[in-house]
């Protein structure tokens, strides 16, 4: 084989892999994210945004502080139930008004 031939095939070759590769990855990206799921996801998020829930309070370092402001906020009436979630760095005290 001379030195043209070689580059021939060469070229050849990777022609054949990048067009075997874009026909993967278009493949892949065209099953990875239907578009019916995120029609499906925006309108729960459109009815969630208008039922009346719960509603966040604050934030606190510490589980036992954020009890405390729950429980007061029942003794106070302004509000009836109440829950510490866990967040990310801190307690979330939500409450149902």
């Amino acid at each position: 084989m001379n030195l043209t031939s070689t580059r021939s095939a060469l070229a050849g070759i990777a022609a054949t892999t990048t067009a075997v590769a874009a026909l993967t990855l278009g493949a892949v990206q065209a099953t990875a994210a239907p578009a019916s799921e995120s029609r499906v996801s925006a309108a729960q998020e459109a009815d969630t945004a208008q039922v009346p829930g719960w509603v966040l309070r604050g934030k606190y370092w510490q589980y036992g502080n954020c009890v405390l402001a729950g429980n007061e906020g029942v003794q106070r009436g302004h509000w009836d139930q109440f829950q510490c979630a866990s967040g990310t760095l801190q307690w979330v005290l939500w409450t149902n008004r």
